[in-house]
Formats: C-alpha cells, sequence, structure tokens
C-alpha cells in the first residue's frame, strides 16, 4: 500500500530560507515548493490552514481554517463516502503556535488505500512550534545571591512563573537555543562497599541509596540554593550515559547532594566520570546564558547582543503532534491509527525529558531514553502505512521523532533532522516478551547532525526491541554518541527474575516469558525468542564524527539485539572511537561490504557474529578488536574472511591483548586464545611487514589461505577511490569487490535541495559549543 502510494504522489522541492522563529506569523520570502499533478488535486479533498486565517473560516482556499486541529475536526465530520478519497490538508506558511498536542487517532486516518496528507502550501514554509514568547524585559538593577561579577549590569529579567510557562529547561533566541548557565565540572567520592550489577547499576536493593547521592570533593561550586527544585546535576557515572536530575537537598557539612530521583549508577562509580550544576544564577558568566528561579518566577539572561531581549520563547509541550492508535497494552492487538503524511514541514521548540520518581526500571539500554514516553516532536504511537517527507526537525530541546510499541510500515525519508536536544529518530517496541509490533518501518535518505544537543547519548537512529527495519542512506556525522544503534535487554537484565529496577527491568512482559533457566553455557539462546530488534537491515549509510561527548561505543553498534542484523555497505571514516561494534550479549550479526577509514578501531568484535569483506584502511588502532564479555558464553565459529586491511598504526588484531586467554575459557575451550576458534581466513593484509603478523597467526592454525602484498590494492586512496587496481592481490583470496563509489553511500541525488540550503553551522547563541561543529562535507554528499 505505501509503495503505490509514493509511486504516484510524486512532489519536487525547491528553494527555502532559513527559518526565522521572530518573524512569528510572517511568511518566509522563499519557500518550500510543493508541485503536485493535477491529476491528483483533482481526485484529492481539500481543506486550507493558515496562521493568518480565522475561527470560523470554511476551510478553503479563500477562507482557510485558522488552526490544523479545525482542519482535522472537519475531516472528523465527514460522512463515510467521502472518506474514500485521498484528503489534502494544506498548511500555508507561519508559525502554528500549539498549546496542546496536536493528536491524530484512529478516525483522522485515510480510509482503504487513502491518505490523509499533511502538506506545505506551494512555495510555503509552515513551522509546527510550542515556543511562547517571554516579554516585558527589564534591565537586572537589584543585587541577586550569587550572581557573578562579571554579569552585573548586564542581566536582564522577566517574570516567568511556573503558573504560565510551566516547568521548562530551554530558551530559545530566535532560532537558536541558549546556553544554560551551568558550572565547571568538579569531582566527587567514588562510592564503595556495594556490589555492582553488569549494568554498573547496584546489585541489591538495599544499596538503591547510592543512586541519589553525589558526595562531592572540597573546592565544587555547591552553596545552599533555595531554590532546588530549578537546579540539575548533570553528571556521567558511566562513560556511555549522562544523568540529569533535580537536587533535593544540600548538606554543606557533609558535601553530600540528595538527587530527588534515582540515577541510572551511583555517581563517581568509575574512575573519570564528572558532576555539573545546571540553572543557577551563580554560573551566568558569559554572553548567551540564563537561569530561571521558580520560586521568586524570575528569569535571568544575559543577551548575546547586551540588547534587550526581543524574540525570547520558551517551549511549553514535549510532543508537537502525536499519532496514536488504541494500545491494548495487556493484550495480543492494537488497533492502529493508518495512512497519514507530512509533507515539506518544519517541527520545532519542544521540551526536552525530565527524570520523574519511577523512571527507575522503565529506561531502555542504559536509561538511553524513556520507555513509552513523549518526549519527541512528532510521535506515532499505535500506526502503520504512515510518511514523513521532505521535513525539517530542528531547534528543540527533546527528541525529533518516535515510533513507540506499535509501529509498522512508517517510512521516514528525505528529512532534515538538525540540532535536537535528544534522539534523533528511536524506534522503540514492546519489551521482552511474545508481543512483536515494531517492525517493518523505513529510516532512509535523511541528513541527521547535532543531536543530543542537551542529552548528549542521544542517537541519530536507535532501535530498540524493534525489528525488521531498513536504516539505509543516511548522512550522519556530528553526533555525541551513536549514528545507529541496534539494542534489547540484555540478558543478565531478563535473569533477574524478580527486579525492577535495573535498566528496562518493568518494560519485561514476564507473564509471557519462559523463565525457567539458570545461567548456563548458553543462557542466551533461550531468551533470543524474546529479543525482537533482529533481521535490521544498516547499509548505504555515510557516516563521520561520531562520540564526540561520551565514549564506549560505535559508530554502528548491535548490542543485545535479537539475531539475522546486518550492517552492510556503509562508509565509516574519520571517527576517533570505533567503526561497528557487535556488543555484549549480541549474537547472528553479519558486518560486509563497508569501508572503514581512519577509524580509532574499525570493529570491535564479541560473541558469534560474521566480518565478511569489509575494508580497511589506515586504522589508528587494530582493525578488528576481538574480546569476549564476562559470563557469556563463547560460541565458536564466527567467520572473518575475505577482508582487506591496509596498514595501521597498530596490527590488525591482537595488539591490545585484550583476547588472551582466560580462566574460564582455559576450563573450556582449551589453552588456545580466542581468534583461534574463529573461522579466520582467506583474508588479504596490504602492507609492508605484514608477513611477519601472518605467519604468527598461521602458526596456531588460522588465516592458512589469507595473503600478504605490498602492492597498492587500490585505484587513489588519498583521492577516496576504492576500486580494485587490475590484478589486485585481494582476488585471489576471495575478496568480492563491491560499488565503492562515494555517491553510493550516504544520501541520493533526489534529496531535497531546499533542506540544503535550512543546513548551518551553529544552533547556540554564546557559551560553549557542545559538538565540534562545522558541516563539511556537507555538500559533497549531494550529486
Amino acid at each position: 500500500m505505501m509503495k503505490k502510494y509514493l509511486n504516484r504522489s510524486a512532489f519536487m522541492v525547491a528553494t527555502c530560507c532559513t527559518l526565522a522563529l521572530s518573524a512569528c506569523g510572517e511568511q518566509s520570502t522563499e519557500q518550500t515548493l510543493v508541485v503536485e499533478s493535477n491529476q491528483q488535486q483533482s481526485q484529492a479533498l481539500e481543506f486550507y490552514v493558515s496562521p493568518q486565517g480565522n475561527v470560523g473560516n470554511a476551510g478553503t482556499q479563500a477562507s482557510p481554517f485558522a488552526s490544523i486541529q479545525a482542519a482535522r475536526d472537519a475531516i472528523r465530520a465527514l460522512d463515510a463516502s467521502k472518506r474514500q478519497q485521498d484528503i489534502i490538508v494544506w498548511l500555508a506558511g507561519g508559525i502554528y503556535a500549539l498549546e496542546q498536542t496536536l493528536v491524530l487517532n484512529r478516525q483522522d486516518g485515510g480510509q482503504g488505500e487513502a491518505f490523509v496528507h499533511y502538506r506545505a502550501v506551494e512555495n510555503e514554509t509552515p513551522v509546527i512550534s510550542s515556543g511562547k514568547a517571554v516579554k516585558d524585559w527589564s534591565k537586572l538593577t537589584t543585587e541577586v545571591e550569587g550572581l557573578p561579577e562579571v554579569a552585573k549590569g548586564k542581566v536582564w529579567v522577566a517574570d516567568v512563573t511556573r503558573e504560565e510557562y510551566g516547568r521548562f529547561t530551554a530558551l530559545f533566541a530566535g532560532d537558536k537555543r541558549l546556553i544554560r548557565a551551568r558550572s565547571d565540572r568538579f569531582d566527587g567520592v567514588k562510592p564503595t562497599g556495594y556490589e555492582i550489577a553488569d549494568s554498573r547499576n547496584v546489585m541489591h536493593k538495599k544499596d538503591r541509596h547510592l543512586l541519589r547521592e553525589i558526595r562531592y570533593v572540597e573546592g565544587a561550586p555547591i552553596r545552599d540554593w533555595k531554590n532546588l527544585d530549578d537546579i540539575e546535576v548533570f553528571f556521567n557515572p558511566v562513560p556511555w550515559a549522562l544523568n540529569f536530575i533535580p537536587l533535593e537537598s544540600i548538606d554543606l557539612n557533609e558535601k553530600l547532594l540528595t538527587l530527588k530521583f534515582e540515577a541510572n549508577a551511583p555517581a563517581f562509580s568509575q574512575n573519570g566520570p564528572w558532576a555539573v550544576i545546571e540553572n543557577a544564577v551563580d554560573f551566568i558568566d558569559d554572553a548567551g546564558e540564563w537561569a530561571h528561579n521558580s520560586l521568586t518566577g524570575k528569569l535571568y539572561y544575559w543577551p548575546h547582543d547586551d540588547q534587550k531581549p526581543h524574540d525570547i520563547t520558551i517551549p511549553q509541550l514535549k510532543e508537537l503532534v502525536r499519532v496514536e492508535g488504541e494500545i491494548d497494552y495487556d493484550g495480543p492487538v492494537d488497533q492502529p491509527v493508518k495512512n497519514i503524511s507530512f509533507e515539506g514541514l518544519t517541527f520545532t521548540q519542544a521540551k526536552r525529558s525530565t527524570w520523574h520518581k519511577e523512571q527507575k526500571g522503565w529506561g531502555i539500554q542504559h536509561d538511553w531514553d524513556t520507555f513509552d514516553t513523549g518526549n519527541a516532536m512528532l510521535r506515532f504511537r499505535g500506526a502503520e502505512n504512515m510518511l514523513v517527507t521532505g521535513s525539517h526537525f530542528t531547534n528543540s530541546a527533546g527528541s525529533a521523532i518516535r515510533l513507540d510499541l506499535h509501529a509498522q510500515k512508517i517510512t521516514i525519508e528525505k528529512n532534515l533532522i538538525d540540532y535536537v536536544g535528544h534522539m534523533g529518530v528511536l524506534l522503540a517496541g514492546y519489551g521482552p516478551g511474545t508481543k512483536d509490533v515494531n517492525h517493518h518501518n523505513t529510516v532512509t535518505n535523511n541528513i541527521i547532525h547535532h543531536v543530543g544537543e542537551i542529552i548528549w547519548h542521544g542517537h541519530a537512529v536507535f532501535a530498540w526491541q524493534s525489528g525488521s527495519n531498513t536504516i539505509s542512506n543516511n548522512w550522519i556525522h556530528h553526533v555525541p554518541r551513536k549514528a545507529v544503534g541496534v539494542a534489547s535487554p540484555r540478558v543478565q537484565i531478563l535473569m533477574k527474575k524478580h527486579e525492577d529496577f535495573d535498566e528496562a527491568a518493568k518494560t519485561i512482559r514476564w507473564n509471557e516469558m519462559d523463565l525457567d533457566v539458570e545461567w548456563s553455557d548458553d543462557t542466551q539462546a533461550h531468551f533470543m525468542p524474546y529479543l525482537h530488534s533482529k533481521n535490521n537491515i544498516i547499509e548505504n549509510n555515510k557516516v563521520t564524527k561520531t562520540l564526540l561527548q561520551l565514549h564506549d561505543g560505535a559508530s554502528l553498534n548491535i548490542s543485545g539485539a535479537g539475531e539475522g542484523n546486518i550492517i552492510r555497505h556503509n562508509y565509516v571514516y574519520d571517527v576517533d572511537y570505533i567503526g561497528a561494534r557487535t556488543d555484549d550479549w549480541q549474537r547472528g550479526t553479519t558486518t560486509t561490504q563497508n569501508i572503514f577509514e581512519n577509524a580509532g578501531t574499525g570493529i570491535v568484535h564479541k560473541d558469534y557474529n560474521h566480518i565478511t569483506n569489509n575494508i580497511f584502511i589506515n586504522t589508528n588502532g587494530e582493525a578488528i578488536r576481538m574480546r569476549a564479555f564476562p559470563r557469556q558464553y563463547f560460541k565458536p565459529g564466527s567467520i572473518i574472511q575475505h577482508n582487506i586491511f591496509t596498514k595501521g598504526r597498530r596490527p590488525p588484531y591482537g595488539a591490545r591483548n585484550l583476547w588472551n586467554t582466560t580462566e574460564f575459557f582455559a576450563t573450556k575451550k582449551g589453552t588456545k586464545p580466542i581468534p583461534y576458534e574463529y573461522l579466520l581466513d582467506n583474508n588479504t593484509y596490504a602492507f609492508a611487514g605484514a608477513d611477519d603478523f601472518l605467519k604468527k597467526h598461521q602458526a596456531n592454525g588460522v588465516e592458512a589461505n589469507s595473503i600478504t602484498t605490498e602492492q597498492q590494492q587500490f585505484v587513489d586512496i588519498a583521492n577516496k577511490d576504492y576500486r580494485l587496481v587490475d590484478n589486485a592481490q585481494a582476488l585471489k583470496s576471495g575478496f568480492k569487490p563491491f560499488d565503492v563509489s562515494m555517491d553510493s553511500f550516504g544520501i541520493t541525488k533526489d534529496y531535497p535541495e531546499h533542506l540544503l540550503k535550512l543546513d548551518r553551522d551553529t544552533m547556540q547563541w554564546g557559551g560553549e559549543t557542545l559538538l565540534h561543529g562545522g558541516l563539511e562535507g556537507v555538500q559533497a554528499n549531494v550529486h
């Protein structure tokens, strides 16, 4: 059904200017052009909406509705005979300022094969936003406790109460996000005397108090603030996750901060982590910074231009649009909404997630997000056969798009997602059990960068308990965490039958699972049927500049998921950390026909997965790092064959000695290190000195048919021409040439030009640059 719709709904997008929210209610001078065929228009029922429309208008082009809600309600009022055709809701340019989330449910979808399209009027830019203006600013003339000397005489103040604006954590100036005042990083005391779970959480309930305690050291920027509920602590107790939790109390004598809610692991539990305090006037020490005191109702702001603020807005909603069917959470069958499209729209200025009392146990994969939570500008929850295309998701504190619980045949294509606070695209199904209804979605041909700007573990694309999806031809760069992640709850979580406070523990559908299992040689195989992040295809993506804020991950990362995932034909380059990884408790993934260039490590390999027919160019560390995960059954026979390795700073594998014999493997598998349990053969090592490397490993029974050569295997590495030279030695080892042209990776030629022109280098005023900015290579990826 979706394919039929896509074939008959061609539209062409031309130029569009940079969005300027300060011109609220005014149309842009250069805007999105949507040209629809006369035939399709004549077959469709049309409604028109404009921010300049009036309440009570008829919804015609001459008399447009004043709100999108009015158009939705008009469609609901149609009789059944008129619902059997396509319906187009034309949105004129300007700001659609939402005070409540726009909800589209089952009665709002297309009937039969017909669609309801929410589409930009030709040559115009409709902007859906929840930003609410802050007015009546005055120069701060009174003393405010804690305000730094450098800020005095430069800060402006406005009355902003929670009664009028609600709780908020983000502020915008026009089309840029402002930096909330924050302290310098400070150190703390590492907690001791408790058992650590594999997830780095505490193992036992008796130790849960540690999840709310931060013991800081002398010199930390702490004082006895009175508005503690406004003050948040940002900290990463582990290198792969960021916590952001309000304070409940401060004990200056004990140097103890008590958090309002539990963290995902005890603060400072690993060496190296840090903490900062946000939203205290004490830290307004540069232009563009702000803080809010809800007790006094005062918002303090140091303008970037030292002028009276005039375009400051506060987001009011976490969700702008929610498409929601009827969810039967405990039952087997949901009733989804069907057949809605969003075309050529701009979504901006929504709130971000905040932690809450019942957060613990509902976090998915290291608490990177929260299960079944409304924190994205566009959210599908119980939906099928949807289309999001040619749209811009930008300048927001939360996530861009979520596909929750029941989500199938949803296509997200040709969009620009940039400068959002959390996830780019999140697909999150039901927790482990037999209900598997989040699958067969497509995330393709999108540009995604500068996500996770506030919540640094935000991915560009993350699929949790979601399978048979295609994630392809995306151009992903400058992200604080991963480009693409695929995960399900790991086995060690599933083995805690009576626990509810580790990551994702409350999502597990215990009543649907066979729990009659104890730790054994292969406990993982027992739980595989309940892990629904399986059979995903990650292909043709172009990826660079990943893991810029948090580490212990990879650009393309599969972890604790089901079998059948494929990482195929991606170009991953200039990444300081890892190109691809099959992480803990991961099985049945194939990584093939990829190019890994200038990566810290090409691939980290764990468990039973296959690595075939890849090209490794100038890796800074090992091309493949091989190691097992403690307590995890080692299944031999992983295929590592037909790869080409060029010179790196370290040998292609084995240099870091992370895979040597342990007591477990010595007991179970004899005395040989792990690589010799693999089918490691028919590889090409194309660099000087490779003979010694290969002979060392051949002596231990692997690489019998692998070859070495000092011959250049590629036409022109310096200019990224990775075609094999004539008579390349790699062909003798069984390497199969694949399309290595740069235009086979990333966005395609039909990506909308107007979205390219909306790209820009920064969306902030003042303060630190959270990511290593710059959009080099964007235009080069357009063919």
